[in-house]
């Protein structure tokens, strides 16, 4: 057999594989965060994307829709220096209905209102340097990883440790950064003052319930961040969570969130 035509007939499997399966809920919400993500507006240093709804519909060929609700949360730093300590900004999107095709690359590309209208759009001023008027907590919803609430429902069992006499939940930590997963930053509350980062190494940790701030010594979280950023614990909607903020926005750079 030709090497071309022999060729052609493995990238046509191989690309049947690929799309073999259909998109669900979990893969939409990634789909749509990712773009919402690239369509970040100047001056925004954090967007939120926080689901309230993504449902399935019924596909047609190599399309799958998905009816969607949404809240696109924009926190704007400002320029401190000047006084002008930026906005928040919160938008709605409701029953919309946004479409999954796959990409040339085995991914999916998402279809659909991207921009939500003005009128459901609100806006306040932040009171002061790297303070966000509208605080993430409040706001309710889910949301694909980058988004950062998975579940506006406290998991069975975790809401006393995380918020109760100052301890750190325990257990495994998934890390994400503008929409991706930051799989070398993942690390495993073991004990009291004690982790384990992604590559096995031991560390150690302390929490000050007081400021909310936590610091690892020792392992692979030691000065993983560098200067300029500090991580504080916390448990928005009761889920255990380490935000990793800038010193000078207080703007969020990445977050770790249990599984």
């Amino acid at each position: 057999m030709n090497h071309r035509v022999l060729f052609t007939l493995i990238a046509a499997a191989t690309g049947s594989l690929i799309f073999a399966q259909a998109p669900n809920a979990a893969t939409a919400q990634q789909a749509l965060e990712k773009k919402w993500q690239k369509l970040r507006p100047d001056g925004v240093s954090e967007r939120n994307v926080l689901f309230q709804q993504v449902q399935a519909g019924t596909p047609s060929g190599r399309t799958y829709p998905f009816r969607v609700s949404v809240t696109l949360r924009d926190y704007e730093p400002g320029y401190p220096r000047n006084r002008y300590y930026g906005n928040t900004c919160v938008a709605k999107i409701v029953d919309e209905v946004y479409t999954l095709e796959p990409d040339p690359f085995g991914g999916w590309d998402a279809q659909g209102k991207m921009t939500p209208d003005l009128r459901d759009k609100v806006c306040k001023p932040n009171p002061a340097a790297g303070v966000s008027s509208i605080p993430l907590q409040t706001l309710p919803g889910t949301s694909a990883p980058g988004g950062r609430m998975i579940s506006s429902a406290s998991p069975a069992g975790q809401q006393q440790s995380a918020n109760g006499g100052g301890a750190v939940a325990e257990g495994s930590y998934q890390c994400w950064s503008n929409g991706q997963a930051r799989m070398l930053l993942n690390f495993t509350i073991r004990s009291a003052g004690q982790y384990t980062g992604s590559d096995g190494r031991p560390g150690r940790y302390s929490f000050d319930p007081a400021t909310q701030r936590i610091s690892f010594s020792g392992g692979s979280l030691r000065n993983a961040f560098g200067p300029g950023y500090h991580s504080i614990y916390h448990a928005p909607q009761g889920r255990p969570t380490v935000s990793i903020r800038s010193e000078r926005t207080g703007g969020e750079a990445a977050f770790c969130q249990l599984r």
